[in-house]
């Protein structure tokens, strides 16, 4: 039972107590009271009588006849009139007779036991007899009555004005409490959230102690994720720049070839500048001063394009080149054009080097390898020609040229507005290689081809239409898992655009308040970098799905985790580490500490850590030994779950 009801149920005890031990006590008091001035009433009434017997004939008959007319007009039960031998000459009884309101137990409870009123009457210088005198208590019993039940209806009126008044209390005083009882249930689940302190003591003494803890569990992540960013730092960027290095780059770049869905359009582009006036010669300050300006030229014009593609990389691939790469990429023309503005803002001096960029496509059949000479001589020879714009893929200028906008829009509203989607599910498995749950890709039907989202996500969000497809898709999956005896977990990745879209956000909240059981069985995603760029956004959406046991994950974990605000208070389920870090993971030590440390922190906040990008099955032992909880495997595709 809470403590609100055992309260309350104080709070009526003690009101309905009141009421009957006042209403005892009133009725108590009265029957006393009436008692007494019955009793004077009998004795007065008794010598009254006394008084005009002793001055009349003592004739029997008379005495009777004056008695009883007596008797008559007053209120008696009884008057006898008893000669000084004992004989009775007059007796007159009543029975009194209660009234039809007058309950019987009150009457047998709280009657008056009233004495007789006893007087002398006397004969001459002689004593006569005595006269016996008792009133009727009847009316006095159905007065009392009456009494009382105004008394109950004003105490029930005052105790219902009392309850009022003690639920408003109650309220004012319970409310901290349920701020506490939610914060110990975060800390059940993880999620180390501060609160404000309550002013009841006692509270506050909870509180404090609590946000104690959430402070140390925040400064635990902070001290961590900085230790754990300087060791991946030294290892990962290049200090001059402060962007990531060759190898690391090359790790991402294999990652997203190995991985990544090949059928979208994935551009790498190749900045290089020359040497200018002694510029590569320059003073070391100087020189790290106008590259990381360059860069920083760079990273501000994708954060100003963001909605052209899904995620970026930049590198620095040699001292006078930088490579970077981006995913489901929409209008390259025009992003080139701004990157290579950015370039040129950034060297806008007389005797500094002149930039140039080479842009292409990245094709399924690519290694690394591969992408990266076809783009190296692109810019040789952009460099050659001295070209001043951007030197762009002819594939790509093709692509740009041929896909009209009209005909994808029609094509992915016909697939919104028919509801004509599926998925691609590749499972997540532990390290016994037992089902996490099943990993999620839209696929649409374009040109009578199923197609994974990568073919169609750059028009889809050009459109504006992504939002909608996404939502489309879940529901598509949730009528997959009602239809379906599958017990199994559905994650779905959602886009940055369905993160930001307040309308498809209340559609979906609306959808899974419409079937709790369903939604149980659903986790969602969000980039790494969606959720860094908008931490508000993200932290109210894990916040609302957790309310409805969904469960919320990252993708493409591990570059910019430590700049993810409060962790400890989102209630992560799990993370999965970006296919970079696992690239040659066996060959690869460097990576070891960095995944061994960021395991070690995700456990300590109740978070799961899979790997994404790994194709072996032999490396179990590497990965209990890091503390990886399981992979998502790209190998084994399940492309509908009905068939399960």
């Amino acid at each position: 039972m809470s403590i609100t009801r055992e309260l309350w149920l104080a709070i009526i005890v003690v009101v309905l107590v009141a009421i009957a031990g006042s209403v005892s006590i009133h009725a108590v008091t009265t029957k006393q009271y009436v008692e007494e001035q019955l009793y004077a009433k009998n004795v007065d009434n008794a010598s009254m009588l006394a008084l005009t017997l002793s001055g009349l004939d003592k004739d029997p008959v008379s005495l009777d006849l004056f008695i009883m007319s007596q008797f008559d007009i007053g209120h008696y039960a009884s008057i006898v009139l008893r000669k000084a031998d004992g004989e009775i000459v007059s007796a007159h009884k009543h029975e009194a007779q209660l009234g039809e309101e007058t309950p019987h137990w009150f009457a047998e409870y709280f009657s008056p036991e009233v004495k007789l009123g006893i007087a002398q009457v006397s004969e001459g210088w002689g004593q006569y007899g005595a006269v016996y005198v008792e009133t009727d208590t009847s009316f006095a019993v159905a007065s009392m009555w009456q009494a009382t039940q105004r008394l109950m209806l004003g105490l029930s009126l005052l105790g219902l004005v009392t309850g009022v008044i003690g639920a408003w209390a109650l309220r004012f005083i319970i409310s901290p409490l349920n701020g506490v009882v939610t914060q110990a249930e975060s800390f059940q689940k993880m999620r180390f959230i501060q609160l404000s302190e309550p002013r009841t003591l006692e509270l506050k003494r909870v509180v404090r102690a609590m946000n104690f803890l959430a402070a140390n569990s925040k400064k635990i992540m902070e001290e961590e994720n900085t230790r754990l960013d300087l060791m991946r730092y030294k290892t990962q960027f290049d200090d001059e720049s402060g962007v990531a290095n060759r190898e690391y780059f090359i790790s991402i770049l294999k990652g997203q070839l190995a991985f990544r869905d090949a059928e979208g359009v994935n551009c790498l582009f190749f900045v290089r500048f020359t040497e200018g006036n002694g510029f590569l010669r320059s003073p070391a300050n100087i020189r790290k001063k106008r590259i990381r300006d360059f860069v920083g030229q760079i990273s501000d014009c994708l954060s100003h394009h963001h909605h052209f593609f899904s995620d970026s990389r930049v590198a620095r691939m040699q001292k006078n080149e930088f490579a970077v790469l981006l995913t489901e990429t929409h209008n390259t023309a025009e992003i080139s054009d701004a990157i290579h503005g950015a370039c040129l803002s950034a060297f806008c001096q007389e005797d500094d080097p002149k930039v140039f960029q080479s842009v292409t496509k990245l094709r399924p059949s690519d290694n690394f390898s591969d992408a990266l000479m076809r783009a190296d001589a692109m810019l040789n020879e952009a460099e050659i020609t001295n070209r001043n714009e951007p030197f762009i893929e002819s594939l790509l200028q093709r692509e740009s040229a041929l896909v009209e906008e009209k005909r994808w829009e029609h094509d992915l509203k016909r697939a919104i507005e028919n509801k004509d989607v599926e998925t691609f599910n590749f499972p997540v498995l532990d390290v016994n290689r037992n089902l996490v749950h099943y990993q999620c890709w839209a696929g649409v039907e374009i040109d009578g081809e199923l197609r994974k989202n990568g073919y169609y996500a750059h028009w889809a969000r050009y459109l504006g239409l992504l939002p909608e497809l996404e939502l489309t898709t879940v529901t598509y999956l949730m009528d997959v898992i009602k239809h379906s005896s599958n017990n199994a977990k559905f994650a779905f990745l959602c886009s940055e655009q369905f993160l930001l879209d307040a309308t498809v956000l209340s559609k979906l909240y609306a959808l899974l308040d419409s079937d709790r059981q369903v939604a149980k069985q659903l986790c969602f995603e969000m980039r790494e970098s969606t959720a860094t760029r908008f931490p508000n956004e993200f932290k109210n959406f894990c916040n609302t799905l957790k309310t409805r046991e969904c469960q919320v994950g990252l993708k493409r974990v591990g570059e910019s985790f430590s700049q993810l605000l409060n962790v400890q208070e989102l209630g992560l389920d799990y993370v999965k580490i970006d296919s970079a870090f696992m690239t040659d993971i066996d060959v690869n030590p460097a990576n070891h500490a960095f995944i061994r440390g960021f395991c070690t922190l995700a456990h300590a906040f109740g978070i799961s850590v899979y790997a994404d990008g790994v194709k072996r099955t032999d490396q179990k032992a590497l990965f209990i030994d890091l503390g990886i909880d399981g992979v998502v495997s790209n190998i084994e595709v399940i492309a509908h779950p009905l068939d399960d």
